[in-house]
């Protein structure tokens, strides 16, 4: 709505002095608007205050609605730079019962090591029980969504159900499909008015349909796996059941150790507070953007407009400068000086995705109709549609024959095959001040980390991918892959790990490269616990077992997001907690194993797939 909004002109909202000074700006559901899509917005409303106050002299009075944060007034100060805001909590919201179960997939035993191999207990596959969930939600005529963390969860879930309703019910396999972002905008449409006017009895979504859009009445909601945070799963509970009807929720758990503590102790779960949102404005690559959007509307002026985009703001107008988005009088003060857009977009805002930091994105076409099924950002790109890869839209398996890096386009035709794709890659990250001597702990901190943070460069250099069969997780092939290494700044936070520690370790006969590695995994699976982020916000350096370069002695996290979005400061911030919260999760673990179990200190992210340990 607010990007909407935006594109049109200024003089068709404001059309008379008589309402500049009485003008009303509402915005719904503002818990949502964190991270990537929060700095996207904050940058939209100081964008619109700027215009409002340089052009109309007119100062806006701001409505904000939200019913799942803890900090609503400092989160939408932060949001839309506002100096006061007043609270008025009070929820009269029609609302009918909710039936919330929690689903964990049942144990049994499973050889690892093949036939000579021991036997473990495993639980069955989360992803096939609740596409049986789904499955039969749609057979019982129940409208269901089946919120999933990744796109590639929804294709699979998609995939899975339609192998079971083509048995159970042929007739319904069609009625399903599979809402994310990437698909383009003509066919998301098209999904929320089929499912609106009931032509769908169901969808497989990320969290692109958890909020904003009018679905119609949805009778259940399943979870596959803890979203990330107790806001988003409420929130996503909150799409079945409006209107005072009754409606269900299940919450099926994966293997890691989120989901199992939530298993264990549901009152964990339903007692814990909603967490504190939080926005951060100051990621310098969706700056740029927004202020070639500003210049374009109204021209730059530096001595004004750093009170609405910060102290960066001349770095940056220095930079859109050198790239041939800005041009400026020469002759005039540079802080005084207008700066005017000359770049090659008619009009900026149109090319700027508010989801998304990156610009550029490479585009999937089906070579048989020349259709395009979707387009993916570049830092996704080389993970999914390189040349051998398995893509899936709407369920459907496409092989990728032709990968065009020169067009950024990715040309592939529909196949039934048995078997997925996942790449063989190493990334390292480089940080600024990461090879330090040990720096003191800070003395106001009662728990005395030396944790750091700071900029990193994240580079990754793909060697080759695995076929992996779908029905055992075996890799079938390993095929070499030649593809240009990909890097961006970001931010990491880390801790040095002392020398005696590794000599204590070695003493012990103990692999202390292993184990610093699961104590990197800890960190990340105990995170959601305390504060809003997942495994796509935040990742850690994944150890080649046979890697033979030197590594540093350290546990690192880093944002996953070009540019940062303040994530690794407020990792630092509670990092002492963190380390005592991983260390109770590892010993309460019953697991015998030395290399650990799903429970504690393995990863279902690992690109190393845990080998290490």
């Amino acid at each position: 709505m607010l990007a909407s909004m935006m594109e049109i002109p200024l003089e068709k909202i404001v059309s008379g002095s008589g309402i500049m000074h009485d003008w009303y700006i509402v915005i719904d559901e503002a818990h949502s608007y964190k991270g990537v899509f929060g700095c996207h917005t904050a940058l939209i409303l100081r964008r619109l205050k700027r215009i409002c106050s340089n052009i109309y002299g007119c100062h806006p009075t701001f409505t904000f609605c939200t019913a799942t944060s803890a900090n609503p007034r400092e989160h939408v100060m932060e949001l839309a730079k506002l100096d006061n805001v007043g609270l008025i909590q009070n929820d009269g919201s029609p609302c009918g019962s909710k039936y919330f179960l929690l689903w964990n997939p049942p144990l049994h035993m499973k050889k690892e090591g093949g036939s000579q191999g021991s036997s473990v207990t495993r639980r069955s596959s989360p992803i096939v029980e609740v596409s049986y969930l789904f499955s039969e939600m749609v057979q019982h005529g129940l409208r269901c969504i089946a919120f999933c963390k990744t796109r590639k969860l929804c294709e699979l879930v998609l995939s899975y159900t339609r192998e079971i309703l083509e048995v159970t019910g042929k007739e319904l396999v069609d009625s399903i499909c599979v809402y994310r972002a990437g698909y383009i905008a003509e066919d998301r449409r098209k999904i929320e008015a089929d499912l609106f006017e009931g032509k769908l009895c169901g969808v497989a979504a990320t969290n692109a349909l958890e909020l904003g859009i009018d679905v119609g009445h949805i009778d259940a909601t399943l979870h596959l796996g803890f979203p990330g945070s107790v806001a988003s799963l409420w929130q996503q509970a909150g799409r079945s059941g409006r209107r005072a009807k009754q409606s269900l929720a299940i919450y099926v758990a994966f293997e890691g150790p989120l989901d199992q503590y939530f298993m264990k102790s549901p009152d964990k779960l339903f007692g814990k507070p909603i967490e504190h949102c939080q926005v951060d404005s100051h990621n310098p690559k969706v700056l740029g953007q927004h202020i070639a959007c500003a210049a374009y509307e109204h021209p730059i002026c530096l001595q004004y407009d750093e009170n609405h985009f910060g102290s960066t703001l001349d770095s940056i107008v220095t930079t859109l400068k050198d790239k041939g988005f800005l041009v400026n009088n020469p002759s005039g003060p540079f802080s005084s000086t207008m700066w005017n857009y000359i770049g090659p977009e008619k009009n900026p805002s149109q090319t700027v995705s508010i989801r998304a930091i990156e610009h550029d994105k490479y585009k999937v076409i089906d070579k048989l109709n020349n259709r395009l099924l979707e387009e993916i950002e570049e830092s996704k790109a080389f993970f999914q549609v390189y040349e051998g890869a398995i893509y899936m839209h709407q369920g459907v398996n496409y092989l990728v024959e032709e990968f065009d890096l020169s067009s950024r386009t990715a040309f592939c035709r529909k196949v039934d095959v048995k078997y997925y794709t996942k790449t063989r890659d190493y990334t390292d990250i480089n940080v600024l001040g990461g090879d330090f001597a040990y720096l003191p702990a800070c003395k106001t901190n009662h728990l005395k980390t030396t944790a750091q943070a700071n900029s990193c460069k994240v580079s990754t250099k793909w060697f080759g991918f695995h076929r992996i069969c779908k029905s055992s997780s075996k890799i079938l092939d390993t095929v070499e892959l030649r593809l240009p290494p990909y890097s961006y700044d970001s931010e990491a936070v880390w801790i040095r790990i002392p020398r005696s520690a590794k000599l204590a370790v070695e003493e012990r006969k103990l692999e202390f490269r292993g184990g610093s590695h699961a104590a990197s995994h800890t960190l990340l699976n105990i995170l959601p616990l305390h504060m809003m982020c997942g495994a796509s916000d935040l990742g850690t350096e994944c150890v080649n077992p046979h890697e033979t370069r030197g590594m540093p002695e350290r546990i690192l996290l880093y944002d996953k997001h070009p540019g940062g979005i303040g994530l690794a400061t407020q990792v630092k911030k509670l990092f002492g907690e963190l380390l005592l919260a991983a260390l109770e999760l590892v010993s309460a673990c019953s697991c015998a194993s030395a290399s650990g179990c799903p429970n504690c200190i393995q990863s279902l992210t690992c690109s190393e797939y845990n080998e290490v340990l």
